[in-house]
């Protein structure tokens, strides 16, 4: 399937390490598909001589060299994929990027050449709408692996890391720690309320809402779901809420 207008913009930044090798997969799927497809309609094609004697060379060619691409995706992907099962290497990095790199060239090219040289569009023609068929699917598969640069971005976070290290999403089994750990500072809270005064109540709430929120982003740091920027960002904007507690202790005097 075709990105369209999203293609190359995907934001990866918030994805675990799972989510990655699931996007690696379903780009080597979604590749083999568009592959097999545009193959397809060449074969029609060239069986009635359509392709060979009304298909301009320029064209032809772009497309051959696309699908050798295509099939270096497919490789690449399949590798990279085992790869990625033992540790995150930096020639994995440059690898991916390597796909976006051609595709992004290979989505100019055919362009240029499909509005700029390509003559004689007979769109009444049904072998000519298999040749656009073939433009329009060679296009959308070189768009859509423009995404490839951006795992790659993100992938950079778990460099050296193994997957076996990776998947100890742990503490207590991915979440039941810092459960237990929200569950009691609700209950030291809700003691706590019972013998201060009741002015001082608004600020042992919002302290617990802090307390409760700066769990939720240790969870989420922990099942690799932001990045160590993101994390950081997040670290920083609960503190700059600590001074609103000496605000309203102060409004309380």
């Amino acid at each position: 399937m075709a990105k369209g207008l999203l293609a190359g913009m995907t934001d990866y930044n918030h994805q675990s390490f799972e989510d990655i090798l699931e996007d690696l997969e379903k780009e080597r799927k979604n590749t083999i598909a568009f592959k097999n497809q545009i193959q397809q309609n060449i074969e029609i094609l060239t069986d009635n001589g359509y392709w060979t004697i009304s298909v301009p060379f320029d064209f032809k060619n772009i497309v051959a060299y696309s699908l050798r691409h295509f099939n270096t995706v497919i490789s690449e992907l399949t590798d990279i994929e085992k790869d990625l099962e033992n540790e995150v290497q930096p020639n994995h990095l440059r690898r991916l990027r390597k796909i976006s790199t051609v595709a992004q060239e290979i989505n100019v090219d055919i362009g240029k050449i499909w509005h700029q040289q390509y003559e004689n569009k007979d769109y009444e023609n049904d072998d000519f709408r298999k040749v656009e068929s073939v433009y329009c699917d060679t296009r959308d598969m070189a768009v859509n692996l423009l995404d490839i640069d951006n795992i790659a971005e993100r992938l950079e976070d778990f460099i050296g890391k193994k997957k076996s290290e990776m998947k100890k999403n742990n503490p207590w089994l991915a979440g039941s720690f810092y459960l237990t750990a929200v569950i009691s500072v609700l209950i030291a809270l809700g003691a706590l309320s019972n013998v201060v005064v009741w002015y001082l109540f608004p600020i042992v709430l919002i302290a617990g809402i802090l307390i409760v929120g700066l769990v939720g982003v240790l969870q989420l740091r922990n099942d690799d779901r932001i990045s160590d920027k993101s994390f950081a960002s997040l670290i920083k904007e609960t503190y700059r809420r600590l001074p609103l507690l000496n605000q309203i202790k102060k409004d309380e005097k």
